[in-house]
């Protein structure tokens, strides 16, 4: 499957920036764009992964994604110019920041690229938890709130609160304390890591 991203952002040197930040890592077609109406051009690409990458003030153009994602997997990042993670934005998958480093933007990409490869191979939704659901268990066990959970794994509140919904359906567990044991037993989480005075 082909991979495409697009940076959706006003700012030339930002769209500079994050274009050779992960011309450095992965090899990618980049296009950068202007405006979000400029997306309309690429409504026929079919059968590939693609990372949007946009202005946080940006006016979605929510047809021609819509068209994309017909066609294709489509990973929405929200670019903010703070390192303020808005919490209430439930239109993007994963955020940024101008703060953000390098490394930290290589690692969203590589989660967002083993997120398209999981699909691509069925394993989401067996009744068995994702990579990402067993993550968001630790870090619910360790005491993490879904904000702080939301910025260690640079992906939104909204997608938070999705896989804790779809933990519980999977489990049948509703409760932090169930949560937490499930993940001791299941080797999720060491004993030793879980702070006690952090959970009070």
């Amino acid at each position: 499957m082909k991979e495409n991203v697009f940076i959706i952002h006003r700012s030339e040197i930002v769209r500079k920036g994050l274009s050779l930040i992960l011309q450095d890592y992965f090899k990618m077609e980049i296009t950068q764009l202007n405006s979000a109406k400029d997306l309309n051009s690429f409504t026929g690409i079919t059968n590939s992964s693609i990372i949007l990458i946009l202005e946080a003030q940006t006016e979605v153009n929510s047809k021609a994604v819509d068209l994309l994602k017909k066609n294709n997997d489509v990973y929405l990042v929200g670019f903010y110019n703070d390192d303020q993670v808005l919490e209430q934005n439930d239109s993007v998958d994963y955020q940024l920041n101008q703060f953000s480093s390098s490394m930290q933007i290589q690692k969203l990409i590589q989660i967002i690229r083993q997120a398209g490869a999981k699909k691509k191979n069925g394993n989401s939704d067996n009744g068995e938890l994702t990579v990402r659901e067993k993550e968001v268990i630790k870090l619910i066990a360790l005491g993490l709130a879904n904000k702080e959970i939301a910025e260690k794994l640079f992906i939104s509140i909204h997608t938070v609160i999705s896989h804790r919904k779809n933990i519980t359906e999977k489990l049948g567990i509703k409760s932090i304390s169930g949560l937490t044991v499930y993940a001791i037993m299941n080797n999720l989480l060491d004993i030793q890591d879980i702070n006690p005075e952090e959970l009070i």
